[in-house]
């Protein structure tokens, strides 16, 4: 398997098992179902995926996975019976033993998840993301979280799912890698080249310390109570520090024109730059020295804060959702464990003090914090990912 971090253990020898998706598209998720088939084919399983053709097919065979085609067709009364037949009939010819569905696609994973109880076969169900709103309200959402296992790419996400289980279901769900491809993201990767282009764009001279803020444009990603605590650490002194705001988006149009205002209003011009995130890329992370996630609602993986720890960088973040679990700080992680800080949600006083302390660190100390970040952030990538799924599909089976 070489670099992909795929188990070589045959315990999965002879076996098959089936992906239910609705299209193999371009997109997260179903490069995460061709790393999942992967690590399967080289634990010695055979990999299948049922879905729509899409532009991906080649890449899972590739990968050693087969593509069979299977079209949803919607969801209603005749055709979720016409689904679950078409199904029902694929797990009898290809001798299914393990079927795994991603709920992103509600249809597609009820029907295979109900095809499977027809044939007595187990079901993991995956969740990439947090369910939609009022999830485990119906009927539908109660019978996904009834699959054998159910993962979550969090323990945040898990613990949003274990509150909508019935007791009974609650030890089923596990909260695991999100299985983030953090390829490019490695300090090493990064060309001088790139370095010094992307300082050019944000306006960088060479000499004064970066401080990076990279995720979406969104009220809820906490950058006005960033702007705020950057005020706060200017009366206090602090010079010789830029701020960077890399961001998507907007996604919401007058937010953008809310934050150029609020920085303009805190007399921050030139401290706190915007740079739009199509030109940055990890050359943004590599240039920095301290990344900060201050969300201000709960972050369900915190890929930013994962992709910033790749790259050496401690983070700042705040103490809630996926964050809490990402970022080891004092004083809940012991001596010697810390990536970070983390403080209370939209404190921007507290944020202020967290990024004064990172900043004063010793060199000693910040390149073992540095240090500490990069291999901490191994355990939410994909091969990590496709480890401890491997373990799950041996230990489904040989139950």
């Amino acid at each position: 398997m070489g670099d992909s971090g795929a188990t070589e253990d045959q315990g999965l020898d002879g076996r098959t098992i089936l992906h239910v998706v609705p299209i193999l598209t371009e997109g997260r998720i179903s490069r995460t179902v061709l790393a999942l088939a992967e690590a399967a084919a080289a634990a010695g399983a055979r990999p299948l995926v049922a879905a729509e053709k899409g532009p991906l097919v080649g890449d899972l065979q590739a990968a050693g996975g087969e593509w069979i085609a299977f079209d949803l067709g919607g969801w209603s009364p005749v055709a979720a019976i016409g689904n679950i037949a078409h199904l029902r009939g694929l797990l009898d010819r290809e001798a299914v033993d393990l079927v795994h569905v991603h709920a992103h696609a509600r249809f597609a994973a009820l029907s295979g998840l109900l095809a499977a109880r027809f044939a007595r076969i187990p079901v993991i169900a995956s969740f990439h993301g947090l369910p939609a709103e009022g999830f485990a309200g119906s009927r539908l959402d109660r019978t996904l979280l009834g699959a054998r296992i159910v993962t979550a790419p969090s323990r945040h996400i898990a613990g949003v799912l274990r509150a909508g289980a019935a007791a009974k279901r609650v030890d089923r769900i596990a909260g695991i890698s999100p299985g983030l491809d953090l390829t490019r993201f490695a300090a090493e990767r990064v060309s001088a080249r790139e370095r010094a282009d992307f300082r050019t764009i944000a306006g960088l001279e060479g000499s004064e310390r970066v401080v990076i803020h990279h995720a979406r444009f969104h009220p809820d990603k906490g950058q006005m109570v960033l702007v705020d605590a950057t005020r706060l650490l200017v009366n206090g002194g602090l010079d010789g520090t830029v701020f960077l705001i890399v961001c998507d988006g907007p996604d919401q149009p007058d937010y953008r024109a809310m934050l150029d205002e609020r920085i303009r209003a805190q007399g921050l011009d030139g401290v706190v730059r915007l740079v739009a995130a199509a030109e940055a890329g990890p050359a943004a992370l590599a240039s920095a020295h301290l990344a900060v996630a201050p969300s201000i609602a709960p972050d369900p993986v915190g890929r930013s804060a994962v992709e910033a720890m790749a790259m050496g960088l401690p983070v700042v973040a705040s103490d809630i959702g996926a964050l809490r679990d990402l970022v080891t700080a004092p004083p809940s992680a012991p001596a010697g464990e810390e990536v970070g800080f983390r403080v209370p949600a939209g404190d921007a006083m507290a944020l202020a003090e967290a990024i004064g302390r990172a900043i004063e660190l010793d060199p000693r100390s910040r390149i073992a914090m540095s240090g500490r970040a990069a291999a901490r952030a191994r355990r939410f990538s994909r091969p990590r990912l496709q480890d401890q799924m491997v373990a799950i599909y041996r230990r489904v089976l040989a139950d």
